[in-house]
């Protein structure tokens, strides 16, 4: 005897409920004696047997065993009849759980990229603020607009600069370079984060001059203090000098740039009090209470057009640009997490409609069963929620492999996606994630066993008793929906199919794209001179010349020179130039071009073209003649149909006593410094002996594996300065690889998922047609016999898969352009709706559904035609 059998004999009986029917008859009949409509005397009885507590706890009960008993038995019916088919069970299974296990994956992204609240209180009204030039857009912001700017404004509670920098961490085993944040003291109390330990930074510490004194990230106290709980105190020597620790940062803590540790930006503030000084500060605020992001935007547009007035020299033109905190951490990502999860949504879809086709074919040969049942009493109601209940087992069943799945999936995408993309965001699978995908269970199971379950229950009981057993296992209306869930399947997958079609030829052309330069063999990496004994050029000259000197003498290496910028880094040092012998711009008007200072023989070392003129040399030195080389962008809009070389050029916008006019001794090819896809940008180089700097990269042309110099380099400057880090030191080609990453992902997942769409699409026609002709048969049978050739039947066959194929490919491509629009950000050099990717993936996926009919076909030629004409 079963639990619930148990539970009902223990508190109910069939004795209660005839009480409780006669109690109500005997009530209805004294409220007609008091004059009561037999209606209202029938309302006023079930009234009055409600009011009481217990009786409707008990008929709570009664409703609630009788469902739960009913449950069971569904459950435990629809198990077995799964276990019945274990062929079929195994196929919906794990076309679910693939469906399934792809959308739990890549929701994880999304749930990482757009929808977990960042780690900051309230942080829907955090909003990073940056000023805009009319020629680059969005800029760093000036530290006294700044000041001006948290003064005037009544929009935002709060506002703190924030400044990017880089420090060396010296006094440790290996030197390292490490990043970090100089702040408004107010920063952390603006956006809603306490220190882990010690204190926050205090409001006199924004003072020029303050006392050195950092806040240290959770992971760099724990991989070089130990996560000492006594580090408080302690000092460390960043860029040779002496830091205070005042408290560490909570484990959480992220900001858009990678952040090591964070000081006060008064340390630095004395340094940035030039009003047209813009380098790497940005700005957070926090909304007032009631005020609307394009509030505040009007507001800082007022402030940001009286200061243009108030100084036009540094400020004219310039304007305010506004992001939300949660824009400034994903916008780069969203547009492909927002194509993958459209693509594994279609997946989902994709798979939903294959196992209705599955539970269609089953409906059909358990046609005469239903119909048996329904005459016995069963109402059609009972009957689809038992075949509703055997599809919610097989969505559990398929949701549980999903996860397992999903969980692999995470694991592998964490191992794709490069570390740095999310900006630190956690991919992992959390409660929403969970949610998420119970939802799509519960949403799975409707949508593949609603349909079928109509279908099968339909309600020409008779027709299907009488019918023989050859025409009760399909029905017109069956093989006519089989087949409009077959054309959907192919339309569905013909989308992803596009799509990866798309950013295939798009990847393609984009790796065809000249980057400017050679970047087989070639290694760069980055050291930055920061502390006190190189602060004056000859100190940082006789760096570099050992650097150079030490590096050229590695075996292995053929080319080694100093650039400030390597394409494809995005780093950049722009400035205004002023062209001899051309009109004087207004402000703001002025050329401004990325300039690079390098070594002689930097654009051999990269292979970039030298189109006329000369290179540098040694020469080229501080008591020589200031020159300089253009690209060709430069010199294609200022000098149009004249030879550049011999040309001046100023730095800024006036000649001084060290401001000079500088000579273009050679023109060179343009090169991609801000990515593949993005157009040339003006370039001017400058000799490092007449322009010093602290910043530089190392580049080195090998004969054999780049990477393999690494370590003799690092020994190289170890030799010169044992505190001196080397850093982001990767191949150019590593470079290449990396501007292109995302869309590489996006090709990758995408082509995944479209390729399992295809498999599934072809499955689809295949079933349906191979079911088509198990029923035809008779029908085929009949036809040899009054003599059909084999060509017949087999364009009989391929005919019917050809169109499902035809009409499934006709509605794909018009729903294709919908979905090639979330793509258009990610293609290069090709349109949206390209017709050849649009007409060559029809043509294969049509080509496929043929080759899927082809089986079913070759078996319907096999036919014995005295065979067939008995087959039942």
């Amino acid at each position: 005897m079963g639990w619930s059998r148990i539970f009902h004999r223990n508190y109910w009986d069939e004795e209660r409920a005839r009480e409780l029917q006669a109690y109500l008859e005997i009530e209805t009949e004294e409220n007609i004696s008091r004059g009561m409509s037999p209606e209202e005397a029938r309302h006023a009885a079930h009234r009055k047997l409600g009011n009481s507590a217990r009786i409707r706890e008990e008929i709570f009960l009664m409703n609630s065993l009788g469902f739960l008993e009913t449950l069971w038995q569904d459950i435990h019916y629809g198990a077995r009849m799964l276990r019945k088919n274990p062929g079929f069970t195994a196929i919906a299974v794990l076309t679910l759980a693939l469906g399934i296990g792809a959308n739990t994956a890549i929701f994880s992204v999304v749930n990482a990229v757009l929808l977990r609240p960042l780690p900051y209180r309230d942080s829907a009204q955090l909003v990073v603020l940056r000023e805009t030039s009319p020629r680059v857009g969005p800029v760093s912001v000036s530290y006294p607009n700044f000041l001006d700017w948290r003064q005037q404004s009544h929009a935002f509670t709060q506002m703190a600069a924030v400044h990017n920098l880089g420090f060396n961490l010296s006094g440790v085993t290996q030197p390292e370079n490490i990043e970090g944040l100089a702040v408004s003291p107010n920063f952390l109390s603006l956006i809603g984060v306490r220190p882990l330990l010690g204190r926050d930074l205090l409001p006199e510490e924004e003072t020029p001059g303050t006392t050195p004194v950092i806040l240290l990230s959770y992971r760099l106290w724990q991989s070089h203090m130990g996560a000492d709980l006594n580090v408080v105190g302690r000092s460390v020597t960043l860029d040779g000098r002496s830091f205070t620790i005042v408290g560490v940062m909570p484990p959480a803590f992220r900001a858009p740039e990678k952040s090591d540790v964070i000081a006060p930006i008064g340390v630095w503030a004395k340094d940035m009090m030039g009003r047209g000084e813009r380098d790497d500060t940005d700005v957070v605020g926090r909304l007032a209470s009631g005020v609307t992001f394009s509030q505040a935007r009007v507001e800082m547009d007022t402030i940001a057009a009286r200061l243009a007035k108030e100084y036009p020299d540094s400020n004219r033109g310039a304007g305010v640009n506004m992001m939300s905190m949660r824009d400034v951490f994903v916008s780069d990502t969203r547009p492909a997490v927002l194509v993958l999860f459209a693509a594994v949504v279609l997946v989902l879809l994709i798979a939903c409609v294959n196992v209705a086709n599955l539970f269609l074919v089953r409906g059909a040969a358990r046609a005469k069963e239903i119909a048996v049942r329904r005459a016995f009493g069963a109402s059609r109601g009972r009957v689809i929620r038992q075949m509703l209940t055997e599809s919610f087992l097989l969505s559990l069943i398929g949701g549980a492999l999903g996860i397992l799945l999903g969980v692999w999936g995470v694991t592998s995408l964490g191992h794709l996606i490069p570390p740095d993309s999310f900006q630190g965001m956690d991919l992992r699978m959390d409660r929403s994630v969970l949610l998420f995908t119970g939802a799509i269970v519960i949403l799975v199971a409707i949508a593949f066993g609603l349909f079928p379950a109509l279908q099968a229950t339909r309600p020409d009981v008779q027709e299907t008793l009488k019918e023989g057993g050859r025409s009760s296992t399909a029905g017109t209306g069956q093989h006519r929906l089989r087949s409009a869930l077959a054309i959907a399947e192919t339309a569905l997958a013909l989308v992803l199919l596009v799509g990866a079609g798309l950013m295939m030829k798009s990847l393609y052309r984009l790796l065809q794209v000249n980057p400017g330069f050679q970047p087989e063999r070639v290694l760069q990496m980055e050291m930055y001179l920061r502390s006190a004994q190189y602060s004056t050029p000859e100190a940082m000259k006789n760096f570099w010349q050992q650097v150079l000197d030490r590096t050229r003498a590695i075996s292995g290496v053929e080319r080694v020179a100093l650039g400030t910028n390597v394409p494809l880094s995005f780093n950049h040092h722009r400035g205004d130039i002023t062209i001899e012998g051309q009109p004087q711009p207004a402000p703001g008007e002025y050329a401004h071009p990325d300039y690079h200072i390098v070594s002689p023989g930097y654009t051999e070392t990269l292979a970039v073209p030298l189109l006329r003129g000369r290179s540098f040399v040694d020469a080229d030195n501080e008591s020589g003649l200031p020159v300089a080389i253009i690209n060709t962008a430069l010199a294609r809009r200022y000098w149009p149909n004249e030879d550049p070389v011999g040309k001046r050029i100023l730095l800024g916008h006036r000649s001084s006593e060290t401001n000079k006019w500088i000579t273009i001794v050679g023109l060179v090819g343009d090169t991609k410094l801000y990515g593949l896809a993005n157009p040339s940008r003006f370039e001017v180089y400058l000799p490092f002996r007449q322009h010093p700097e602290d910043d530089m990269n190392l580049v080195v042309r090998s004969a054999a594996d780049p990477a393999s110099l690494t370590a003799a380099i690092r020994q190289a400057v170890a030799a010169i300065d044992k505190d001196q880090p080397v850093f982001a030191i990767a191949t150019m080609q590593q470079l290449v690889d990396d501007s292109v990453a995302t869309r590489r992902l996006t090709l990758i997942l995408l082509g995944l998922f479209s390729t399992l769409a295809l498999i599934l699409a072809a499955i689809g026609i295949y079933g349906v047609v191979s079911y088509s002709v198990a029923l035809r048969t008779h029908e085929i049978g009949i036809r040899m016999a009054l003599g059909a050739q084999q060509k017949d039947v087999l364009r009989l066959v391929l005919g019917q898969g050809a169109r499902l194929a035809f009409w499934g490919a006709a509605i794909g491509l018009i729903a294709a352009l919908g979905f090639t629009r979330l793509l258009s950000s990610l293609l290069y050099a090709v349109s949206a709706n390209d017709p050849l990717t649009f007409a060559a993936v029809a043509v294969l996926l049509v080509s496929i559904a043929l080759v899927a009919c082809y089986i079913p076909a070759r078996r319907a030629l096999r036919v014995d035609p005295m065979v067939a004409l008995r087959y039942e």
